[in-house]
């Protein structure tokens, strides 16, 4: 009896303990920005193979989409893609780095398994200078 209850109480407090608690979305559904802030960040925010010289690293930023049905389109690399550009232009990031991809068990967030993205953001120095 003390190992059902020690057991469900691990699963209760691993259940928040999860990544991308507030950068998870559901399949390849539209993010909830408007698409005119979506459009800006994605011309603003580009992807570079290697951290571009005197570029200031801001940290890392990272995204997730649910899978959470089998009638779902499964979620795709390219949405992702799109989550970290969005999020690194709301933290005020010219561009991304070294983005990874994982694919993760999401049973405790009632997923199938979420498609996970990390990346490191940067902002380029100003032309001015």
């Amino acid at each position: 009896m003390k190992l059902r209850i020690s057991l469900i109480a691990v699963l209760l407090a691993s259940a928040g303990c999860t990544q991308y608690s507030s950068n998870l979305q559901v399949g390849n559904e539209q993010i909830y920005t408007s698409l005119k802030d979506q459009r800006e960040a994605l011309r603003t925010v580009r992807q570079y193979e290697a951290l571009p010289a005197g570029a200031e690293v801001l940290g890392p930023v990272e995204a997730g989409r649910c899978h959470r049905s089998w009638v779902e389109k499964e979620p795709e690399e390219s949405s992702l893609l799109i989550d970290l550009k969005v999020a690194a232009y709301a933290k005020g990031a010219d561009g991304i780095t070294d983005v990874k991809f994982s694919k993760d068990s999401g049973l405790n967030r009632n997923c199938w398994y979420i498609l996970g993205a990390t990346a490191v953001m940067f902002a380029l120095p100003s032309k001015a200078e």
